[in-house]
């Protein structure tokens, strides 16, 4: 098996692994804590999972840029930026940091606060919040062994782009956590503009930046499809 599918194969279970920890940790948090609220990020996180993986797989049948380039956003933002990074990092990991290292209940909440803020005193809420971040390591690492395999020639600057929106998006949800009390609303409109202007930047560079982009547009479908002719490993 070419080192390509290992990359592919390896994301896609990473992945599906990553989406189980949230949704389990959001759906603990809402019976926990009586807060049916903590429920509305799992249906948006699935379809964002849905989409993901349908990009590698069309991109496994085609060999098509786009659709790398499309996945490698969507990874980059929603699950090692939102889930990993935001849900993991600031709301679980760095609170239970604050908490241990004395910091009072009512300061972290005035850091951490919001309708789904919850004292860090349930061992099994916060090791599952903790466990995103965890998983997102693996994520963005097989995600990058994907893009270098992939051979494309902007395959670094696509990484450099993905990570770079990432790292924007998650700034900017921070930002929409702390001033929305509701939090999700900012958190998820935010994800999908970072993700749509990451690869919207992307999928333009890919196309003026080779010689004879417009005829590239044109006769896409019908010219640019090599023949990879390798099986999806399930």
């Amino acid at each position: 098996m070419s080192e390509r599918l290992h990359a592919r194969r390896d994301l896609r279970r990473w992945l599906i692994a990553l989406y189980v920890a949230f949704a389990a940790e959001h759906a603990y948090g809402a019976a926990r804590y009586g807060a049916p609220v903590r429920l509305v990020g799992i249906l948006p996180l699935g379809l964002l999972l849905a989409l993901a993986l349908g990009l590698l797989a069309r991109h496994a049948r085609t060999g098509s840029p786009p659709a790398l380039s499309a996945g490698a956003i969507v990874v980059a933002v929603a699950f090692v930026g939102l889930a990993g990074l935001l849900e993991g990092g600031f709301n679980h990991a760095l609170k239970v940091a604050f908490h241990v290292t004395g910091t009072s209940d009512d300061r972290l909440r005035q850091l951490f606060g919001g309708l789904n803020f919850a004292v860090p005193d349930d061992v099994v809420f916060e090791g599952i919040g903790t466990a995103t971040l965890g998983l997102a390591v693996p994520v963005a690492w097989h995600l990058a062994r994907l893009l270098r395999s992939a051979r494309l020639p902007d395959s670094n600057a696509t990484a450099r782009r993905a990570g770079v929106t990432a790292l924007v998006a998650a700034g900017a949800l921070f930002g929409a956590y702390v001033i929305d009390p509701l939090g999700h609303v900012g958190l998820i409109t935010l994800a999908i503009l970072g993700a749509a202007l990451g690869f919207a930047l992307t999928a333009v560079s890919k196309v003026v930046g080779h010689p004879g982009w417009a005829s590239r547009i044109v006769h896409h479908n019908r010219d640019a499809r090599p023949a990879y002719g390798e099986g999806e490993a399930t």
